[in-house]
């Protein structure tokens, strides 16, 4: 009996497993990857693509594999129209093509060589996912650019689209005889046609590689060129944009990874060129394409560019340069495995920095951005492993998060201050030459490390890479005769989190306050379990102790109690922006745990502010205080009755322009001060303030009012602004002076803040058809942003059953960047009982939402409550709004 039942339950798991792999379905899942893995290897593409100014493009490609069974075959392709199957030189008149997946019948396959050749044609991208088109206002010039990663090379051509079937590529592409076409290899030949307004190029076959990070590029783009050592460096950028590049730091940031990375990894990069190539609406930051970096337009000032800026820039472009050897050299097996590409090339970045370039104050910034990212995202409800279980690639989208990037990241670094950097060095080293032009695991990755290091990486790796949770840690200390008593007391707050090894520096700080200076010494410990203890022997006793002074560790210092006189004292007098930074940013954690009111913060910050020698530590300070979105002083404001706000706020701009009035002409920090005044216009005299800069009747010295910072005050002002005569009008003007691209994106991001219900409806309506719009999905997002600004609530309410009913008619299949727009956008974020209810129920009612829409709401629940707990404790203060 028990025999006959096991073998039926066995039957009845093989039949589900066939049903889950048979069904159609667009997103590819782990099991269906799995099985095609098992059924074929040894993949060569031949692709030839026709390209035009055409709404679609055609293709043809010839694709050879090795067949290993004689299986039902999948062949991922989405939304375009086959002509032609032939398969094995027979053509294939009946077959299934449902929801972008063709099936190959088994009967036509073979063991050993197999060929496949299908003509087809796509229509182009509007989302900037596949092969995107875009036509440039400006000069009415097209641009194509392809974005495949996670699972959009079937969004351009018939392929088999996951990350271990590497393959060759061999391209051909005929296209308008002024563009220039870009992929993973340079070209071979280019040549004239048939037709006199075109020309072939073909490109010789690539490495191997996974058709994520393969690419095509096109259009009349403008091109600079240099070359380090004996590798070929192009840059790209539209011609309209030329006129605000600086080559000269994209060249030397690119040269400074080359020399660095080479020695590094101890394998000289493994491609034949390296191009970078600037793209209109662009999804993300950048993408590591082989040899054929894409990155967004948002890294195009029209202005000169901060230091902040550039340093920015330089930590982008060695990330994804990175990326050439921890990704696409070597690449994950399956998206479970994706922070092995991006925590390692953020870590790596920061290194790069540190070792080989002017931006010094690397990890200062990798703590300001990536380490308070990883915080957040890992104190969310969705937080997950940094080796996280991915089903399929739907789901594969929701890791590209603050975990995967940041905490990863964090985490190596952590890693590193325990095993030492050569060690580390060692097995990375080792990991890359073994898995070359393949695929590999965590396993395969801990082998390397633990090999070289002869640290156990088992126990390592459980704790930190597949466990989630941040620990909190508490600090105890007692000081007598010349002893310092430590205890560190360690919680794992969360489901599945759980109790780990650290290694942390504690900071010591010894004041004389007669002569305001102070003096500081460190000590590295290592703590583990629930609490540790460790004696140490000092000079005298410290006046203020701190843990993880230089930001090794990741863990969350819980403040028991704080002495406000000697923090601010450091805060002062120290002269080390690392330690002040972690402070800071420590202090202002307080608030979001509702220890401390925003009031509280905003005069230790106002106080502080004016003492600050250094610029970023201002820039910080001046986002907590005057940011018009998230949490901040400003935004706070809105909890209060209209007269105290707006007193508060006059309180705010003066604060600001009096440190106007200080700072130095044609500064960094003068541009951020003025942003930040734009950022707090709320009340009549900062609005009558922007609209008197914006007509030349007030100006500060120095400062460079280019285009983009008068939409930007356009846009503040549109969404106060009621009577539209005098704001229309400065609208239509900007758009007149401004046809580019971002011009036309500014002017309808000012009409949507338009306080006015009929002018969110329009918008709304559009928005909830994006395939039906004449709009990119770029375009929809900046509108999105746009439609709801802080003040806007009350008619922002006004639209929440619309909001829902919308994330109830979105598909799976819909574009996921839009989708987490949408949701993020318009999400209510009321900060009120009431909405927390709503969202609630709602997101408890539909659990089969897109993946990306279900992680939106569950993480803005998570931010109501916060919310709501912050306002309360401003209601023990003040009278607020209810």
């Amino acid at each position: 009996m028990k025999q006959t039942l096991a073998i039926l339950i066995i039957g009845f798991l093989l039949i589900f497993q066939h049903c889950r792999l048979t069904k159609p379905n667009y997103h590819l899942t782990l099991l269906e990857a799995e099985y095609r893995y098992e059924t074929i290897e040894n993949i060569k593409y031949n692709l030839d693509i026709q390209l035009s100014t055409k709404d679609s493009f055609t293709g043809k490609v010839d694709i050879q594999f090795v067949g290993k069974r004689i299986r039902d075959l999948r062949l991922d392709y989405f939304q375009g129209e086959i002509k032609s199957i032939v398969f094995n030189d027979e053509p294939l008149t009946q077959f299934e093509y449902k929801n972008g997946q063709v099936q190959l019948p088994s009967d036509r396959m073979m063991i050993g060589n197999n060929s496949l050749s299908i003509s087809f044609e796509t229509p182009f991208a509007k989302t900037g996912n596949g092969l995107h088109k875009f036509l440039d206002p400006d000069d009415k010039e097209t641009y194509i650019y392809s974005q495949f990663e996670a699972f959009h090379a079937n969004k351009m051509f018939p392929c088999f689209d996951q990350p271990d079937l590497k393959a060759t590529f061999q391209l051909s592409v005929t296209a308008p005889k002024n563009w220039k076409v870009i992929s993973s290899t340079l070209p071979t030949s280019e040549t004239k046609t048939e037709n006199p307004e075109e020309v072939l190029h073909q490109f010789p076959k690539s490495k191997k590689i996974s058709t994520y990070v393969f690419s095509l590029h096109a259009g009349p783009y403008q091109v600079w060129e240099d070359s380090y050592e004996s590798i070929p460096l192009r840059l790209f950028v539209r011609k309209s944009l030329a006129k605000y590049i600086d080559p000269k730091d994209w060249f030397l940031f690119t040269k400074d990874g080359f020399a660095f990375f080479n020695s590094y990894f101890g394998i000289p990069y493994p491609f034949q060129k390296y191009d970078q190539i600037i793209v209109p609406e662009f999804n993300f930051g950048a993408m590591e394409n082989v040899a054929a970096v894409t990155f967004s337009e948002r890294f195009v000032s029209r202005s000169p560019m901060t230091r902040n800026q550039r340093e920015n820039l330089s930590d982008v472009i060695l990330h994804e340069m990175a990326h050439m050897w921890f990704g696409n050299l070597v690449t994950m097996k399956w998206w479970n495995g994706l922070w092995l590409n991006e925590s390692f090339a953020t870590y790596m970045a920061s290194l790069a920095q540190a070792k080989n370039s002017e931006f010094q104050e690397t990890w200062i910034s990798f703590f300001e951005k990536m380490k308070q990212w990883a915080y957040e995202e890992d104190s969310f409800s969705t937080n997950h492993p940094v080796e996280a279980k991915v089903n399929d690639t739907e789901e594969a989208f929701t890791q590209f998060d603050g975990i995967t990037y940041g905490k990863g990241a964090s985490v190596l670094k952590q890693l590193v201050f325990f095993i030492g950097e050569e060690s580390f060095q060692k097995g990375v080293q080792n990991y890359l030459r073994k898995y070359s032009y393949s695929n590999s695991t965590l396993v395969d990755f801990l082998k390397e490390l633990e090999f070289a290091s002869g640290f156990s990486m088992k126990k390592w790796s459980k704790d930190w890479l597949e466990t989630k949770g941040t620990n909190q840690i508490e600090l105890t200390t007692i000081c007598a005769d010349n002893h310092l008593y430590g205890k560190i007391v360690q919680s794992a707050p969360g489901p599945e989190n759980k109790l780990r090894d650290h290694k942390t520096v504690l900071g010591l700080y010894f004041f004389d306050r007669s002569n305001k200076q102070i003096s500081y010494e460190e000590f590295p410990v290592v703590y583990s379990g629930r609490s540790s203890q460790a004696i140490l022997q000092v000079k005298s006793c410290p006046d203020y102790v701190f843990i993880n002074a230089e930001d090794h560790d990741f863990a969350i210092w819980s403040w028991t109690s704080v002495n406000k006189d000697n923090l601010e004292f450091v805060l002062e007098f120290d002269n080390d922006p690392m330690r002040k930074l972690i402070l800071w940013t420590d202090y202002f954690r307080q608030v979001s745990l509702a220890n401390l009111s925003f009031d509280e913060f905003k005069e230790t910050a106002i106080r502080l502010y004016p003492m600050e020698t250094d610029t970023k530590i201002k820039r910080w300070l001046l986002s907590r205080l005057t940011s018009d979105t998230g949490s901040s002083y400003f935004t706070s404001r809105f909890w209060f009755p209209e007269s105290k706000r707006n007193n508060h706020l006059d309180s705010l701009q003066n604060f600001i322009l009096s440190e106007l009035t200080k700072v130095k002409a044609g500064s960094d920090e003068q541009k951020y001060l003025f942003l930040s005044l734009i950022d707090s216009s709320f009340t009549e005299s900062s609005q009558k303030r922007l609209y008197d800069i914006l007509e030349n009747k007030l100006s500060f010295p120095g400062l460079k009012l280019d285009q983009d910072l008068r939409w930007n005050m356009i846009v503040k002002l549109s969404s106060l602004t009621t009577d539209r005569n005098k704001i229309q009008t400065m609208i239509d003007r900007e758009k007149k002076l401004d046809p580019s691209n971002r011009g036309v994106n500014s002017s309808l991001a000012a009409e949507a803040a338009e306080p006015n219900p009929k002018v969110k409806d329009k918008w709304i309506q559009i928005l909830l058809n994006p395939k039906a719009s004449d709009y990119s999905s770029s375009t929809l997002r900046v509108v999105s942003y746009s439609l709801f600004p802080e003040h806007q609530k009350g008619i922002q309410l006004q639209f929440l059953d619309t909001y829902f009913a919308a994330l109830d008619q979105f598909q799976h299949t819909d574009d996921e960047n839009y989708l987490d727009a949408f949701a993020k956008s318009l999400a209510p974020d009321f900060c009120t009982d009431e909405t927390l209810l709503i969202l609630k129920k709602f997101t408890n009612n539909h659990p089969k939402l897109p993946a990306s829409v279900k992680k939106t709401l569950w993480k803005q629940i998570d931010s109501e409550k916060r919310c709501i707990q912050i306002k309360n404790k401003h209601k023990h203060k003040d009278l607020i709004l209810e």
